[in-house]
């Protein structure tokens, strides 16, 4: 989508435009790979949300339209439903890297919006959401100290790939985003197919030289066509308010002892407890006029401090851990009923419970005549106690214990003659899955069907 405004990075085949659609907002660009096509807006509100406002409203948000491919939504409502994953993480994708280059004390809430406009189905469009977020945000007049710039680096018959296409990264042993501005490493994400150390590190050394030309790109653009950078009010901790809070915080080390406590809960409520003193340290010394939002930014700050340096002069972190150890991890499975398969995940003090249900067995039940489910019921009892005479035949278990021995020939010839239908594996799987079998012994008799 030509623009008033263009740049175009030759060895990358991007380009990026700006100056003629969406004037008013802050700022917008088009980004383009091959037919690949993005629109990206920035847009800051004039005024905090609310004068006590304590934190910064950052909303980053990435939507494909099924229109980019040249398709509409099938199925009864004929339209985009929410969000898809491929959505969200790239919208996160985006918002990692972008969030700690405004400034501190910025709290007018910002919105980066991304719509794919075109899709050729070759090139991906995330890596270019954050490079067109970053042009975006250059060119506009909200405070914001980048450029950064990002690529996807993959790596086929051992040669380093930019971008690589669809069809490429099904060859590639490397699946690399690194996000950067001309200096650090900002972010990296992805993943490797037992790819050496030191082929890591060199692939992050080509990738830092690789988004030089993105980053000059934009700052080329920005030059033709940007706008002067907006004074807004910060909120920043004043010095006063700190030197207090700092005071209260190092009376008998208070606030690292409330850190290293064992417990989150228990560190909580010592935290609390210390930012209550210094609250009242300051409204008792900075009287009435005093705004309780310093106490939270001074505390950022202070805890920052103490994490920081417990990391790196002692090695040890909040809960007693030092870098290389891993909170204590347990998992239990088999912890729900009727479902096909469940487990229970602990690590540290967050646990996890996921079920699996098999929608294939769920069709193959329901294409099944009604009479069979009268066999369910009865196989259901496996699991049960009650008479065992309700138990089939052709399916012999010791009550009470888990050794289980399967007559699948039976099996399939008592449906077949009871009710008149064809049976098949995965049938089968399915009975014997409702039947309170787990999936592992439910697959073991459709292989054994095989």
């Amino acid at each position: 989508m030509k623009q008033k405004h263009s740049v175009t990075i030759e060895e990358l085949g991007i380009t990026i435009n700006t100056g003629s659609i969406a004037r008013l907002a802050n700022g917008a660009v088009t980004i383009s790979k091959g037919e690949t096509t993005l629109f990206v807006s920035a847009t800051a509100a004039e005024d905090l949300r609310s004068p006590d406002q304590d934190f910064f409203p950052l909303t980053v948000d990435y939507r494909e339209k099924f229109a980019a491919a040249g398709r509409f939504p099938g199925g009864y409502f004929r339209r985009e439903g929410k969000p898809s994953d491929k959505e969200i993480l790239t919208s996160r994708l985006c918002d990692r890297p972008l969030r700690p280059l405004f400034p501190e004390g910025f709290l007018n809430e910002v919105q980066v919006i991304g719509l794919l406009l075109s899709a050729d189905q070759i090139n991906d469009s995330d890596v270019l959401m954050v490079n067109g977020a970053s042009a975006a945000l250059l060119c506009s007049d909200i405070p914001w100290n980048g450029p950064i710039a990002g690529i996807r680096l993959g790596r086929v018959a051992g040669q380093f790939v930019v971008n690589p296409t669809h069809e490429q990264q099904y060859e590639s042993d490397l699946d690399l985003i690194y996000v950067g501005n001309e200096n650090d490493m900002m972010m990296i994400e992805g993943s490797a197919d037992q790819l050496p150390e030191a082929d890591f590190i060199a692939a992050l050394e080509y990738a830092q030289k690789a988004i030089q030309p993105i980053i000059a790109a934009q700052r080329k653009l920005a030059a033709m066509y940007s706008k002067t950078k907006r004074v807004f009010p910060l909120v920043v901790c004043e010095p006063k308010a700190l030197a207090i809070c700092e005071r209260v915080a190092a009376e008998g080390d208070q606030l690292k002892k409330a850190i290293f406590l064992a417990s989150k809960k228990e560190r909580g409520d010592a935290v609390k407890a210390v930012v209550e003193k210094a609250k009242a340290a300051c409204k008792a010394e900075l009287g009435d006029v005093f705004d309780s939002r310093q106490i939270k930014m001074a505390f950022e700050k202070l805890q920052e401090k103490v994490y920081r340096n417990a990391i790196i002069q002692s090695g040890e972190r909040a809960d007693g851990r030092k870098p290389l150890d891993l909170r204590a991890i347990s998992c239990e499975v088999d912890v729900l009923p009727r479902v096909h398969g469940s487990s229970l995940f602990q690590r540290g003090e967050t646990i996890g419970i996921f079920q699996y249900e098999s929608a294939g067995m769920q069709k193959y039940l329901k294409e099944l005549k009604p009479t069979v489910f009268g066999n369910l019921i009865a196989m259901n009892a496996l699991y049960r106690p009650g008479p065992l005479e309700y138990i089939p035949s052709f399916i012999r278990r010791k009550h009470g214990t888990e050794d289980i021995s399967y007559d699948v020939d039976a099996c399939k010839e008592y449906l077949e003659e009871t009710y008149g239908i064809t049976v098949y594996q995965e049938q089968v799987m399915a009975l014997c899955t409702v039947a309170g079998f787990t999936l592992q012994e439910a697959d073991d008799v459709r292989r054994a069907m095989g």
